[in-house]
């Protein structure tokens, strides 16, 4: 959970930062007044229906950990703008979405599905993944979705091989 953001946040200055924070807020999905990072979760399904339908894995996987470790550097360049983990920034919610759905077979249910598990982990936050926010900078900002993200997929994949109608 972000820190509150004024309704209009600071203004981005320069094409450095104009590109940290369209990256950052998921092409400014994070912008979005209302749930902001179920938002930017929802339009992530995008890339995530193709990647799992064409079964993409590597491109999947190396999707996950550039943006991962780039999402590091630009959570902690926004938050030094916006303060602490703050609700804009959805680079970590893409990561997570994309986590969610890593090794996961493709139907349009389990996409349903796992939108709603992911959306769950990512809410709730169990407390291991509550006290990963406290990791400095971008770090706690990523961490906690990425185990929000892991949870969700191994959640997914066990209730697919219980209930194998999913798979159609």
């Amino acid at each position: 959970m972000g820190t509150a953001v004024p309704h209009q946040a600071p203004q981005i200055k320069g094409p450095r930062r104009f590109f940290t924070a369209l990256v950052g807020s998921g092409l400014f999905t994070g912008y979005f007044p209302i749930a902001p990072a179920t938002v930017t979760s929802f339009f992530t399904l995008l890339p995530v229906y193709l990647l799992t339908r064409h079964r993409l894995w590597l491109g999947q996987a190396l999707a996950i950990v550039g943006l991962f470790f780039w999402g590091v550097v630009i959570a902690t360049d926004l938050e030094r703008v916006w303060g602490k983990d703050p609700k804009r920034v959805t680079i970590d919610e893409i990561v997570g979405t994309l986590i969610t759905f890593f090794l996961v077979p493709y139907s349009v249910k389990v996409l349903v599905l796992g939108f709603f598990v992911w959306r769950f982990f990512d809410i709730v936050k169990l407390p291991f993944i509550r006290k990963s926010q406290a990791l400095p900078g971008g770090w706690g900002v990523m961490i906690d979705d990425v185990l929000a993200g892991i949870c969700a997929n191994l959640l997914l994949q066990v209730v697919i091989r219980l209930l194998p109608v999913l798979r159609q």
